[in-house]
């Protein structure tokens, strides 16, 4: 009998000994340091103009006795006094992947926000204000994603879920309190997404919910009189978007438009949005890129000015107003290596929708020149 324990107890410490070296896994530390150099409008500029960035990022990696593969990464923050953003996957036979993410926003709706091709940064970039677009949902702290990928073909779907939109990171065993008592869900479809040497084509939707309990449509269900007068949230909050990029050789193409709806009773009714660009790669390490943007803001009613000229002309009889930001930019960046020089410079009218009243709201401008370094 003891013999016969002692053999089980072997084949137990065997298997479990198999089961661990299945599952190692390696971790690795990198990260990047960056010097920038920022100008802005006379009436921006105050202080020091030099900025520095400094990311170090731990990832870990692994796989299973099944194939399956895991990974995690934790980023640290930029003053180095906690983590700024975290997330762990699994993946399932390269089809299916689960996803746990915590500031990331690389998943879902929010990893296809804008996916007009770029050498630099996005043409709403160094602004307060960008451009409309989806992934409020996936972007926010503790998200679920389920992605689902074809093989060959690029076409996937991913699906983001998260129990309160906004909320900020929680930690093991804890929970983020009332945040406004909102669930969202958001997703995203390539049709397809191709990449070859000579060629690339990707089309696709992305869509949004932010749902809100207390909302004016469940208050005017309600038999009190009282509530039939609505003073903040009119319904849900929803986004559609659909984007199309092609590539051929070294010229790429993207464009993108988007619709959302914050679902508020009064101020902003909806915006509808569109981007587009070209970007041009050159040898093995230059590219440039140039863009433009465009945001309607829809309000229920006009924003009051100090001048009547500065009222936009589409205004509807003073019953509702559309006044249009409309953004502009081109980058340049350098990689060799390690090493990369990048350069922007974007400006914006009518930035987040505002009436243009004195030079400082009629046009903001932003240039950067960036040296980073990897490792």
């Amino acid at each position: 009998m003891n013999k016969l324990k002692q053999i089980g107890l072997t084949a137990l410490v065997g298997t479990l000994a198999s089961v661990s070296a299945a599952q190692a896994g390696a971790v690795s530390v990198g990260g990047t340091m960056e010097l920038s150099w920022t100008n802005l409008p006379e009436h921006k500029v105050t202080g020091q103009q030099m900025g520095r960035k400094k990311n170090i990022t731990f990832s870990g990696a692994g796989e299973f006795s099944n194939g399956w593969t895991y990974g995690i990464t934790h980023v640290m923050n930029d003053t180095f006094t906690g983590q700024s953003s975290s997330s762990m996957n699994l993946n399932m036979g390269g089809i299916f992947t689960v996803a746990y993410d915590s500031g990331t926003g690389g998943y879902g709706a929010n990893s296809v926000d804008n996916v007009v091709p770029t050498a630099w940064e996005e043409v709403d970039y160094g602004f307060s204000t960008g451009l409309t677009d989806v992934g409020a949902v996936s972007k926010t702290h503790g998200v679920v994603n389920l992605t689902m990928k074809a093989p060959h073909s690029g076409t996937a779907l991913s699906v983001s879920y998260a129990s309160r939109v906004g909320a900020s990171a929680v930690g093991d065993g804890g929970s983020s309190g009332d945040t406004g008592g909102h669930h969202g869900i958001d997703a995203y479809l390539d049709l397809w997404n191709i990449n070859t040497k000579w060629i690339g084509i990707r089309t696709g939707v992305a869509a949004e919910k932010v749902s809100h309990p207390n909302n004016c449509r469940d208050e005017l269900t309600d038999n009190n009189q009282a509530k039939l007068v609505c003073y903040n949230q009119k319904g849900d909050a929803y986004a559609g978007s659909i984007y199309q990029t092609l590539a051929i050789g070294p010229l790429s193409a993207g464009f993108q438009a988007t619709y959302k709806d914050p679902g508020t009773a009064g101020g902003i009714e909806n915006n509808t949005s569109w981007v587009a660009g070209l970007a041009l790669t050159i040898g093995n390490a230059l590219s440039i890129s140039c863009g433009k943007g465009w945001d309607e803001y829809y309000y229920s009613s006009p924003i009051l000015s100090t001048s009547a000229q500065d009222f936009d002309a589409t205004s509807d009889k003073g019953q509702s107003e559309r006044i249009h930001a409309s953004f502009r930019g081109c980058s340049a960046a350098g990689n060799w290596g390690p090493l990369a020089l990048k350069f922007v410079r974007n400006d914006v009218d009518n930035e987040g929708g505002k009436h243009a009243v004195g030079r400082e709201d009629r046009g903001q401008e932003h240039k950067e020149i960036n040296l980073s370094m990897s490792f």
